[in-house]
């Protein structure tokens, strides 16, 4: 039990999720929460279910796996590593005792349902949620929004027994323009300056735009943000899309197409930055560090890095105090 916890106000830092082990089982029961979600698939149940239970699960978890493997540490995914070092350096931060800060994952543990049920049982009656994803979309925010609503009415509670606050986004905040800015100049610094700098944000299907998905607008205004504390030109820098899956249309431009065309423009010196995530992933680390890497490469390409996410950014964490 913490002590005098009416008096402090609980922070919840909530990531996407992570399987628990990086083997197929594991990967297995992750996926399935993941891709069950109504808010990140909206195929009709009577076709998407079928299609997740015989198909996708009997084979993707094992391939997924292999690549969570080559990525693990020993404090387990990079996802709930980094999300823990944001946490902790948050919480060295507020040393006047007024709060108390906290991980969940919206799939996979430690679930959203646990921490919010520990935070009131533990006597709190305020509670900030922080999703991680510094850009809105309904596939992320909305769904970690609407988990907690589901968990607060399943369990009744009322407004006067927790007091949930909910971030919705910080694409726009100039904090964490500053710190994205910051994180890459220091990277530059280190690394020298590419031809071209690559931005690039987590795709979505075209179809899931409309008034209450503001997604890819924030994008390119995260984008023309960073763009513009770094003091960049137009052609100094691209706005990509990536993890396209499936044969629908994604909004674009998709980063794979273009790191095959781009050395033909001459262009063969690139490097990349993902300003969608707080924190490096499988994502970040395999797909843009490694499998990009490669399709770049083999498309003419000469240079190419990849830029880690903000992690334990000192001005980030600044950012979250």
């Amino acid at each position: 039990m913490i002590n005098n916890s009416n008096d402090k106000t609980a922070i919840l830092l909530v990531n996407l999720g992570t399987p628990d082990q990086p083997y197929t089982k594991e990967v297995r029961t992750y996926l399935k929460e993941f891709l069950s979600d109504k808010d990140v698939i909206r195929l009709p149940r009577i076709f998407w279910l079928p299609l997740l239970h015989l198909i996708i699960l009997r084979f993707r978890p094992k391939k997924s796996a292999e690549l969570y493997r080559n990525v693990w540490t020993k404090w387990g995914s990079p996802l709930m590593y980094n999300t823990f070092l944001q946490a902790g350096l948050l919480r060295r931060k507020l040393t006047n005792d007024n709060f108390f800060v906290d991980v969940a994952m919206r799939y996979g543990k430690p679930s959203l349902e646990k921490k919010i049920l520990d935070i009131k049982t533990n006597g709190f009656k305020k509670v900030i949620v922080i999703p991680m994803f510094p850009q809105y979309s309904t596939t992320t925010t909305r769904s970690i929004a609407r988990q907690i609503d589901k968990v607060i009415s399943k369990h009744n509670i009322k407004k006067n027994d927790l007091s949930v606050s909910f971030i919705k986004h910080f694409f726009n905040n100039d904090q964490y323009v500053s710190a994205a800015a910051n994180s890459i100049r220091k990277y530059q610094d280190a690394h020298g300056k590419p031809d071209k700098l690559l931005l690039s944000f987590h795709g979505i299907p075209k179809s899931y735009i409309a008034e209450d998905e503001p997604y890819q607008e924030q994008c390119f205004k995260s984008a023309r943000l960073i763009a513009n504390k770094m003091g960049l030109k137009d052609d100094e820098y691209e706005v990509v899309f990536q993890s396209r899956f499936g044969k629908a249309e994604w909004i674009q431009p998709y980063l794979a197409e273009r790191l095959e065309k781009l050395p033909n423009e001459g262009i063969k010196d690139i490097q990349v930055y993902c300003p969608g995530f707080s924190s490096d992933c499988l994502e970040t680390i395999e797909e843009i560090g490694e499998e990009s890497h490669d399709l770049f490469m083999e498309s003419g390409g000469e240079t190419y890095k990849f830029i880690p996410c903000l992690n334990g950014n000192s001005l980030f964490i600044e950012f979250l105090e």
